[in-house]
Formats: C-alpha cells, sequence, structure tokens
C-alpha cells in the first residue's frame, strides 16, 4: 500500500510523497490517520535541523501525534480490535524515506506499546494533541501544589497552555506569560486565570497584584530563556519555590545555576513521555480539563501541510498557535 506523507527533504525544504506501507510487524496495529497535530517547537527544529538531541535523518516524516482507525493487527498484538479509534505517537515503514517518528502520514505502523485508547467523551482533535499536552502535564504533576496557590507560566505557545490547563485542573490559580496579542487572548478564554504582556507590562509588578504581594508556589517555564529567568526569580520564595524547565534550548546551556542555588530553589527537568502521563493526559481530555480543539488557528487539509510548515518559518509569521491536519479516510 502506498500513503502519503509530510516529508522533510533538507533544512526548511518540505513535499508531500508517497511511501510504501508493509503489513503490520507481528508487534504492530496499522493506523489509518484522521487527525495529526504539529508539534510546532520540535519539528520546527527539526525542519531547520536544530534538534540537537539526534540529528534530523532526512529525507524523513515528522510527527509525533496522530488519531486514527485500526485497519490490520499484527499476530502478537492483544487488546485491539479493527475500528478501533485511538491515538498513536509515530509510524513505522522500511524505505528511503526515514520516520523521525512518522506521525504526519496518511497510513503507518505503529507498535502496540504506543497506541493509546482514546476514552468515551475525550474529543477526537483534542487526542490528536496528546504528546504535547503530556509536557504541560508532566510539568503541572511534578510541583507540590496546594489548592488555591499561584502558578506562572511562561510562554504562550501550546505547551504553556496545557501547562497552564493542567495547573488548573490541580486547584491552582493561573497567571500565563507571553507576548504575542492573539495567543494570549486564547490564554485568557480557554487556559489562564490571568494573562501577562511581558512586552508591555511590568511582569513582577502584574503578577503581584493579584498575589498581594506574596510569591508564587511554582514557575512553570517553556521559554527557558535567561532573560526569562531574570524575571521570574523574584517572583519565587527563597528555599520554598520551585522551577520546571519544559522546553527545548539547542546549543549552549542558558540557566544561570548560580542563581538557582543562591535562591535555594528546587528545579524539576522534564523530556519526553511515558504511558502513565499519556493515559492521564486522556483522562482530563475526557473530562474536558484539557483541549486543543479551541486552541487550533489551522485545521488544514494535509495537502496544505507544506505550506503551514514554510508560514512557520516567516519572520514575522502570520499568527498561529495550534496546526492540526486532516487526512482523507482513503
Amino acid at each position: 500500500m502506498k500513503a502519503e506523507a509530510v516529508v522533510f527533504t533538507g533544512p526548511g525544504q518540505v513535499d508531500l510523497r508517497e511511501i510504501d506501507i508493509p503489513a503490520p510487524g507481528p508487534d504492530e496495529v496499522q493506523i489509518r490517520t484522521t487527525y495529526s497535530t504539529v508539534s510546532i517547537g520540535t519539528e520546527g527544529w527539526v525542519f531547520q535541523n536544530l534538534f540537537t538531541w539526534m540529528p534530523t535523518p532526512y529525507p524523513c516524516v515528522p510527527g509525533y501525534q496522530r488519531v486514527g482507525v485500526i485497519e490490520a493487527i499484527g499476530s502478537n498484538v492483544r487488546g485491539w480490535q479493527l475500528g478501533d479509534k485511538v491515538m498513536a505517537t509515530n509510524g513505522a515503514w522500511n524505505g528511503p524515506v526515514h520516520s523521525a517518528w512518522g506521525s504526519h502520514i496518511a497510513v503507518a505502523n505503529t507498535r502496540a506499546a504506543e497506541v493509546y485508547p482514546i476514552p468515551d467523551g475525550a474529543d477526537e482533535i483534542d487526542a490528536s494533541g496528546t504528546v504535547v499536552a503530556q509536557v504541560g502535564y508532566n510539568a503541572a504533576y511534578r510541583t507540590m501544589l496546594a489548592t488555591g496557590d499561584w502558578v506562572v507560566v511562561y510562554g504562550d505557545g501550546l505547551i504553556g497552555q496545557f501547562a497552564a490547563q493542567a495547573a488548573r485542573s490541580r486547584g491552582a490559580q493561573v497567571i500565563l506569560v507571553g507576548h504575542r496579542i492573539e495567543r494570549l487572548a486564547l490564554a485568557a478564554q480557554f487556559s489562564a486565570d490571568v494573562v501577562v504582556d511581558s512586552q508591555r507590562d511590568d511582569v513582577v509588578a502584574r503578577v503581584h497584584e493579584h498575589t498581594a504581594g506574596q510569591p508564587v508556589t511554582a514557575i512553570l517555564d517553556t521559554v527557558q530563556k535567561e532573560a526569562a529567568q531574570l524575571q521570574y526569580l523574584p517572583l519565587l520564595e527563597h528555599g520554598r519555590g520551585q522551577i520546571v524547565y519544559c522546553g527545548f534550548t539547542p546549543g549552549a546551556t542558558w540557566a544561570d545555576m548560580a542563581r538557582l542555588q543562591q535562591q535555594e530553589l528546587t528545579a524539576h527537568f522534564i523530556s519526553g513521555w511515558n504511558r502513565a502521563r499519556m493515559l492521564a493526559t486522556l483522562r482530563l481530555m475526557a473530562e474536558g480539563r484539557l483541549r486543543l480543539r479551541p486552541l487550533i488557528t489551522h485545521l488544514v487539509a494535509a495537502d496544505d501541510a507544506p505550506s503551514l510548515y514554510r508560514m512557520m518559518l516567516q519572520k514575522p509569521a502570520a499568527p498561529f498557535l495550534g496546526i492540526t491536519f486532516k487526512w482523507s479516510p482513503g
């Protein structure tokens, strides 16, 4: 079978190609994709060959989150049936085009261990962003929080939005700091209790207006730049403040570790996903506490994917936040 896929052919180069997809292996299921959602940060770095945690294997199919329907099942797989609607983190095949997780593809095989049931009540489009949502979940659930505590999220992208939503699911009061007006508007409506524009406001003063001058319990930092760190450190209490670093930064380490030590702050570092966190994320989606659909600015046919990736690299880019590809039923 041949399946259409989004292919990064070189740094900053993207096209649509057909890929030969074999029958699933013994431990795999074959899934026909209905929606796949872009992880803007990671895929942007991969697209530009700047993702230093691994070399980009051009040509390759990007993406690590898709939903679809099981069409074939390997001989060793148990617990799944044809027609099940599922979320999957990757796609696999053999050939000259590599899988850089490989989720932006019409049909592909996935190891059963990386396939997740979509619970009753969960929106299919929400579930297509489960990995990115799980990063936000992981950030918010790493901290020690009590109901009513103030949490500040730095960053207005999808990870920041999901971190804010997940912190609220724990009963925290959330302030999201960003600088893109259209994203802050979405955050104010769907993700956070308060939004602060870092380019127009005195962030510390604005936060203290809402906390009555008291320290915040935690910072969820999706920006990971030294300027941001210097800005938010005064918000944290000496010896009790917590920071979760939940983004990727190419090149040299950026954080001023001495300042963290001087304030005796607790720092958490997160990356990747595991099954327990993915299932917890999907449960929160089913409860309506984590939502991607309202944050999608571009829901487009997969044929339009190349133009969306090029848009992401434009300076300045057109306003965007969530980008989801809709695949034809085949």
